[in-house]
């Protein structure tokens, strides 16, 4: 968490080289599919472990969990659910399903001009790769960035641990196929402990950003220490832990970036206003201000306090509702392009596709303006704006006095997950959501472990993947409704890209990624004698 104060071208062929090369390419591709993936190699070499059984169907599981600061109590809460998560997929009508698990974090880096000042943030943050068996649960903090927590970025917490016990080594994500396992001991064991990433990560989260690119639905093949997790005939589950919303930003972002025209520094007068958590606020969401008067229209979360805001002096606030992705007109990365990626996965989303989000509510939305803390040539009576948590603590600062409160004793809070929850409201049914700030997760894996049961095979399926909308057509965005972008220009977002832009599928076969053999040669050989006897015969 960073808080501000607080075509692919195409190119004919020859038939005769373009059937050689699928003789090659095409056979290549059959072994290459035929063959066990790394995972399950390595799986071959242990011992079994409570098996899962065939009629039960093919589960892929990947849990997204924010490892920035603040978020050691949440990972722990959903790590105390993780045995009662396993035993329900257990106890499923034909028992645990054929199952990969993975788990990513939501740091994909925050590259921009200022990059090393922002605390725990790099150029490229872990791009998606799985975080197979490293524990970070523990250990202490780093030091504030530049600003200060509560002014600008923060440093992150948590040092590092070392693996989990039980993954094989070599390993990036738990996989029990036919009985046979590549972990030892207690699956929901392995699992707690490799959801504790920490809070070492980047305080600008990209939830959607760093899924899309573990499951390689970006428009780019997933990284390479993750092959062999996403299988084309199994049901995809997602699940997310958060407390802030997306802040996914294409790689040429200007977000992240001070020398973006204005002040070019830390304050209020830099184009894009200061650095922090605000910015995905303003450039990535589109609300509606109620006290505004005239006809409902969207604007972006303003940086200065508009005439309507309530309040005096250094205590202002603005209310706003019916916030939506700012898809198309924002710096942001579109939550649609990531829908659309996700789905394009599965021949079938609508039964092959579950989503869940442990988030903060979307409301109540809530803009406050406060002091300049820690800045740059801040002036006299500077205020910065932030969003109030939507839930927190009683008493906690920042918290939205109409915010869901935390139980006593349990300090987790969140920011309105706008974002996110349009993203898992696009499954329909079949998507989930319940707030970070609850007691225990215990009720919405529940309900996961149900929607998952009945899609699998023998399941009675849900309607799922209708996605939700409102009940009638957006509202128009205002006159003046977005802010300056840099160089005193409307910012425009890029798209999540996607299977749309390329040939990419997901889990296709790269011709030239594997080398011809006996089985690719011995199709050569038969062309080419099949050719030959043809023009023997025409003679």
């Amino acid at each position: 968490m960073i808080r501000s104060p607080k075509s692919a071208l195409f190119h004919p062929v020859p038939l005769a080289c373009g059937a050689i090369a699928l003789a090659l390419g095409g056979a290549a591709c059959l072994e290459a599919q035929a063959a066990d993936p790394p995972a399950a190699q390595a799986a071959a070499a242990t011992a079994p472990v409570t098996a899962a059984t065939a009629s039960a169907g093919k589960l892929d599981v990947l849990f997204m969990v924010d490892d920035s600061s603040s978020m050691d109590g949440m990972q722990k809460k959903l790590a105390d659910q993780i045995p009662a998560f396993i035993n329900g997929l257990q106890s499923l009508p034909n028992g645990l399903p054929d199952i990969h698990i993975a788990v990513v974090s939501s740091d994909m880096g925050a590259p921009g001009d200022s990059t090393s000042s922002l605390g725990g943030c790099t150029d490229f943050g872990d791009q998606g790769i799985f975080r197979g068996g490293v524990s970070l649960q523990s250990g202490t903090g780093g030091a504030s960035g530049k600003g200060g927590t509560g002014g600008s970025p923060d440093g992150g917490a948590g040092g590092a641990v070392g693996p989990c016990s039980g993954l094989s080594a070599g390993q990036t994500f738990l996989s029990n196929s036919g009985g046979v396992a590549n972990y030892t001991g207690d699956l929901g064991s392995v699992l707690q402990c490799m959801v504790g990433l920490g809070e070492q990560g980047c305080g600008f989260e990209q939830q959607l950003s760093s899924v899309a690119r573990a499951l390689g639905a970006d428009g780019a093949p997933m990284p390479v220490q993750n092959a062999g997790f996403l299988r084309p005939d199994a049901e995809l589950a997602i699940v997310f832990l958060t407390n802030e919303d997306d802040c996914s930003a294409p790689s040429n972002t200007a977000l992240y970036s001070l020398e973006v025209g204005g002040s070019n520094q830390q304050n209020i007068s830099n184009a894009l206003g200061p650095i922090g958590n605000y910015r995905c606020n303003s450039y990535g969401h589109l609300c509606v201000d109620p006290a505004a008067g005239g006809a409902a229209c969207l604007i972006e979360p303003p940086l200065h306090p508009p005439a309507d805001a309530q309040g005096t002096g250094d205590a202002l606030t603005l209310n706003l509702t019916d916030c939506e992705s700012a898809d198309g007109t924002g710096l942001e990365s579109s939550v649609s392009g990531f829908v659309s990626g996700i789905r394009a996965l599965k021949s079938d989303p609508a039964s092959q596709i579950v989503v869940g989000a442990i988030v903060a509510p979307a409301t109540p939305y809530t803009v406050t303006w406060v002091p300049a803390q820690s800045g740059e040539n801040t002036l006299s009576g500077e205020l910065w704006p932030e969003v109030e948590h939507s839930c927190g603590a009683a008493g906690m600062d920042d918290v939205n006095p109409t915010a869901q409160l935390s139980v006593a004793g349990d300090d987790s809070f969140g920011d309105p997950a706008v974002r996110l929850t349009q993203f898992v409201n696009a499954f329909g049914a079949n998507g989930v959501t319940a707030s970070v700030c609850d007691a225990s997760y215990a009720s919405v894996l529940q309900n996961l472990v149900t929607k998952i049961g009945a899609n699998l095979s023998g399941g009675a399926g849900t309607a799922g993947d209708t996605g939700t909308g409102g009940t009638g057509a957006a509202p128009p965005i205002c006159a003046g409704g977005l802010n300056s972008g840099p160089s005193g220009s409307p910012g425009t977002g890029g798209s999540a890209g996607g299977p749309d832009g390329g040939l990419h599928q997901g889990f296709g076969c790269d011709v030239g990624a594997a080398r011809p053999s006996g089985l690719a040669l011995g199709l050569l050989l038969g062309l080419l004698v099949l050719t030959w006897r043809r023009r023997a015969a025409a003679r």
